[in-house]
């Protein structure tokens, strides 16, 4: 054999071992992609107890712990306002959302790329007055003022209860405001009721300023909302972030007394207050037909009311039917 052969053959060689290293390398990665290099961002909306399971799996690591298995990093943000949450999921700011049913139904009927991945949780919450208040049903609320965020499933709980006593929303005077405006207007009693989801109203009532207004519980769901670009581009890691999510409702049922603790100090709340709120949620809601019609109902009373231009059929324009 010729010199100049070796040397072809031992090229040769060198390129199969490099080729077959490299596979060995793509093998051992199975869980990493291509498509996601930037940091996975994860947000909320307000506080909220019902973002339990958000707040569980963020305090344990598990979503860094997902992050490092696609060699990425996690991002949180704390929306204290609704439209900077979609102006987010417009512009690629935000890949996950943890929030009520309203917001998604309004950036998806202006054309918003959303879709809702799972429950979070189920919730009733209920419309609060002053403690020494002579409002003591909902037909007194007729001519009074209520505070709420308007467009949120509190705006809709409350058309949906005053409709069931026979009266409707231009009976009431609605005043839009976020919770921490709502909360100073609501103990300098410049509104005469406050409608808001846990843990507001609890400490309303154990600072003994406010109290749960009878027949004015109002059904939310709480749910996991992710940009439609983010679900196709990264299809595997967002199955792999419900899975993440799923664990920690899961712990969360398991794990009662430390998840009240955890949540407490995710929230800066009194520990007092999580005791107070914790029985009106469910932590292992169901997403089945009967959670979509409520949804659609919810959409359908924000397209009557014109809080949004286009009418959004939920089942085929807002659920997210990969999974």
């Amino acid at each position: 054999m010729s010199k100049s052969t070796k040397i072809l053959l031992g090229i040769i060689c060198l390129f199969i071992v490099a080729f077959i290293v490299y596979i060995t390398i793509i093998i051992k990665q199975p869980n990493q992609i291509s498509e996601k290099i930037t940091p996975i961002k994860i947000g909320s909306f307000s506080k909220a107890i019902d973002y339990a399971p958000y707040l569980v799996a963020k305090n344990k690591g598990w979503f860094e712990e997902l992050a490092k298995k696609y060699n990425t990093t996690v991002e949180y943000t704390e929306f204290q306002s609704l439209p900077p949450i979609n102006e987010a999921l417009a512009t690629d700011n935000i890949d996950i959302i943890f929030e009520a049913e309203p917001p998604a139904i309004v950036g998806r009927s202006a054309g918003i790329g959303v879709k809702i991945i799972s429950a979070g949780v189920d919730l009733t919450q209920e419309i609060i007055v002053n403690s020494e208040s002579n409002i003591n049903t909902v037909s007194d609320l007729k001519g009074k003022k209520i505070a709420v965020l308007a467009g949120t499933g509190s705006h809709y709980g409350i058309g949906k209860v005053l409709t069931e006593k026979g009266l409707s929303l231009s009976d009431v005077e609605i005043i839009d405001m976020i919770p921490p405006d709502a909360k100073a207007a609501f103990e300098s009693r410049q509104v005469d009721a406050w409608a808001v989801w846990p843990p507001f109203p609890q400490q309303e009532e154990l600072a003994g300023k406010g109290r749960g207004l009878n027949g004015s519980e109002i059904f939310i769901q709480s749910i996991v909302a992710a940009r439609e670009k983010f679900i196709k581009e990264n299809p595997k890691l967002t199955q792999d972030l419900l899975i993440v999510i799923n664990r920690s409702q899961e712990w969360i049922v398991n794990n009662e007394e430390n998840s009240k603790q955890i949540v407490a100090a995710e929230l800066d709340l009194p520990i007092e207050v999580v005791e107070l709120a914790w029985s009106k949620h469910n932590f292992q809601p169901k997403f089945n037909e009967n959670a979509i019609t409520d949804i659609q109902a919810k959409a359908d009373f924000m397209y009557d009311l014109k809080f949004i231009k286009n009418k959004v059929e939920v089942d085929s324009d807002l659920i997210c039917n990969l999974f």
